[in-house]
């Protein structure tokens, strides 16, 4: 259904969102579908990933939660995810021991970085309000290959939560 990404081939990629009033996003390369991920409608803040390499949902720890947690087909905890209050970086920590910073450089920035201690700047997830593509540019000889898709999913489930956080002010 979906192919494996393969970092060394391609290093940009698009998440397409199927239509103005949809909730789901596509990411592809504009040859090969890599997943996609599904905004569930009665809480927007879930979500299901599909991709090649696996199923995870994202979802919020609780109602007032600023956790965010991450879980497999069979509702393991992979990794959470947190936010200071009035901070623009979620820290990222799997089960596995890897970390990574999702942050913005300012607050009008539209471009969100993955940044790691040990792998430095992974890559930069550009959204676009007026359009229905957001632009993915991986740095392929600083990314951990297996983490590649769970860090492009999740970093654009950090977007959308932003950019619908700020529509609704």
């Amino acid at each position: 259904m979906f192919n494996t990404l393969d970092t060394s081939k391609t290093d940009d990629l698009f998440m397409v969102r199927k239509g103005w009033f949809s909730h789901e996003y596509e990411l592809t390369d504009k040859i090969y579908s890599y997943g996609k991920i599904t905004y569930h409608r009665l809480s927007m803040c879930k979500a299901t990933v599909i991709s090649a390499t696996g199923t995870w949902i994202f979802k919020r720890e609780g109602i007032f939660s600023r956790t965010l947690l991450i879980t497999g087909e069979d509702m393991a905890i992979i990794g959470r995810a947190t936010q200071a209050l009035f901070s623009r970086k979620v820290v990222l920590t799997l089960q596995t021991g890897f970390s990574a910073e999702f942050n913005r450089p300012s607050i009008w920035s539209r471009v969100g970085i993955w940044n790691s201690t040990g792998y430095g700047e992974i890559m930069h997830i550009k959204s676009n309000p007026f359009c229905l593509t957001d632009f993915i540019h991986i740095d392929p000889n600083k990314a951990p290959t297996n983490l590649i898709p769970l860090l492009i999913f999740f970093g654009s489930f950090l977007t959308v939560l932003r950019r619908r956080r700020q529509a609704a002010h």
